[in-house]
């Protein structure tokens, strides 16, 4: 048996483990694979916060921090929400964690915002707060919200009256809202931009964190300026984990720059796989074709 017939007969468990290997390496050890390149979108997310956190009319707003997702998606969701809260917490913006569309993003961004807050000097109660999960249709309670923010929600997640709350302090309706930042695992573009962010007097400024599938079905709105800055899956997250480290609003990358790394590594490897397969398959007929053909007689 040649070697290329060998290359076309590789057991396929050590082609996995050699997957296994290549993704697991870089989250345990630190591998160089370069400086990440940050695409427009991302660097369009970052520059909204900002803009934002430079215009002093918007200090005393309010942003809206959604996390539309569940612990399925968190790899990528949960990813992309904490660098883009500690970009928020270092540029000292209030925000409101809230929900709509499963109950588990509720505690999620609690989790996350309870993690961080020591690193970034924030408190419950007069930097940030959490809405909850409100049930029932999402398009109602975002038309509600842009008229009465605090009669729609009512209470936050540790049964304190919105009123009572100093972070939310002067915030009535989508007027007093700085911008709504979205991740999300499931279609939100349709609700917040047709029943919120566009709903005032002026239209309230939408960053957009998705799952790397969701991606295409959010280039339009990206391009037609409905949203202002979008996140793409794991390596959106890596390339904003870049932009908040280079500022200085993070001592070091997390887990979305390492797990790029693996992710690069591993399409590096599968494309290998494929050109040397078809290298073998051309090579293997190659040979069939030039070798001798055995002439049969008669008996």
């Amino acid at each position: 048996m040649t070697i290329w017939s060998r290359l076309q007969n590789v057991d396929s468990r050590l082609l996995y483990l050699l997957l296994a290997l290549v993704v697991a390496v870089p989250l345990v050890v630190s591998i160089p694979v370069g400086k990440a390149i940050v695409l427009p979108q991302s660097h369009a997310f970052y520059n909204t916060i900002e803009r934002i956190a430079d215009d002093p009319a918007e200090n005393n707003k309010l942003a809206v921090f959604s996390f539309n997702f569940s612990s399925s998606t968190s790899a990528e969701n949960l990813t992309q929400a904490e660098t883009v809260m500690r970009h928020l917490m270092a540029k000292h913006l209030k925000f409101a964690i809230f929900a709509f569309s499963d109950p588990q993003g509720r505690e999620l961004g609690d989790q996350l915002a309870t993690k961080l807050a020591p690193e970034y000097g924030y408190q419950y109660g007069r930097d940030y707060v959490n809405w909850g999960y409100k049930t029932g249709d999402p398009a109602l309670n975002l038309k509600a919200l842009v008229r009465d923010i605090p009669g729609t929600i009512g209470k936050d997640v540790n049964g304190t009256a919105l009123a009572d709350i100093p972070a939310m302090k002067g915030i009535r309706t989508v007027e007093d809202v700085s911008m709504v930042v979205e991740v999300t695992s499931v279609s939100s573009l349709e609700y917040w931009i047709g029943y919120f962010t566009a709903a005032g007097e002026t239209r309230v400024p939408l960053v957009y964190g998705c799952t790397a599938v969701m991606a295409p079905e959010a280039f339009p709105y990206l391009k037609s300026g409905q949203i202002s800055g979008l996140l793409v899956g794991l390596k959106g997250a890596g390339e904003y984990e870049s932009l908040v480290k280079d500022a200085g609003y993070a001592k070091d990358t997390g887990f979305a720059s390492r797990a790029s790394a693996s992710l690069s590594l591993a399409h590096f490897l599968i494309l290998f796989l494929i050109v040397m397969g078809n290298i073998a398959m051309f090579m293997s007929r190659r040979q069939g074709a030039a070798a001798p053909r055995s002439v049969g007689g008669a008996r």
